[in-house]
């Protein structure tokens, strides 16, 4: 178990401190490991962790970073504002100050996803060397954090890895998995949907951004992406047993690859 400490400016200037746990799980373990960096809706749950370990028996590498901003927005402020939003006669005034208080939690929430990206590359750096592989799999913001992570690292770790919900420009996202070290063809895979309201609409707040979109929302065109197009809402994955087979099935998969 590693903890890592921040201080960051906000994005009004204030200094902010964060905490970054990276949870290391079922070490003696012979499966190839599995990195997990979870998203939205994760205050004080291990969520991920727990629903990964009871079906993959394997090493797990578990990044715990804050968002709990994110969780009181998304819960009070922005589900409900998304419909009245539509109503006419809605306060200007009102609607202002919720698009300034999504968008100043969001980029805090930002920052630390790329704080944790790179606290998870040094501690693989550590650990690691060219004949460890393992499989990445981030949700929503964590996509940030494995991308983050596997661009950094000194080694060629990365076997592959699963973006679900990916809340990282489109553009972004394909730099960063073409930046990683690997004289393998690395094949990713990007799960993706229509029906992601918080991408549709927190994200691009968020961001204040509303041309380009996030990978979650669409198809990424490299050759070595391999996109699984849904219809589940954002924070639905690891509720539906459709994901969990395409989450172990992907797994295995990877597993299979090397051993041919």
């Amino acid at each position: 178990m590693e903890f890592f400490k921040h201080n960051y400016q906000s994005l009004f200037g204030f200094d902010r401190k964060c905490e970054i746990e990276i949870i290391i799980k079922n070490e003696d373990h012979d499966g190839i490991p599995v990195v997990i960096a979870p998203g939205f809706l994760t205050e004080e749950q291990e969520d991920w962790l727990t629903y990964i370990q009871e079906r993959i028996d394997a090493p797990l590498i578990y990044v715990k970073w804050r968002s709990s901003s994110v969780l009181k927005i998304t819960k009070n402020v922005l589900i409900p504002i998304v419909p009245t939003s539509l109503i006419p006669g809605i306060g200007l005034y009102r609607f202002t100050g919720l698009i300034g208080t999504v968008y100043k939690n969001w980029s805090n929430a930002a920052k630390e996803a790329s704080l944790a990206g790179r606290d998870l590359a040094k501690v693989l750096n550590d650990i690691w060397d060219d004949d460890d592989k393992a499989i990445f799999i981030g949700h929503s913001l964590g996509v940030r954090v494995i991308t983050q992570a596997m661009k950094n690292l000194n080694h060629d770790n990365v076997l592959t890895s699963i973006s679900i919900a990916g809340a990282i420009d489109l553009e972004d996202y394909e730099e960063r998995i073409s930046a990683i070290k690997s004289k393998r063809r690395i094949k990713h895979s990007n799960l993706y949907s229509d029906n992601d309201s918080i991408l549709k609409w927190l994200y691009r707040i968020g961001e204040l951004n509303f041309k380009n979109q996030p990978v979650g929302l669409m198809r990424c065109d490299l050759d070595n992406v391999i996109n699984y197009r849904t219809s589940i809402g954002h924070t639905e994955y690891h509720e539906k047993y459709i994901f969990s087979k395409t989450i172990v099935d992907l797994y295995d998969k990877a597993v299979k690859s090397i051993k041919v």
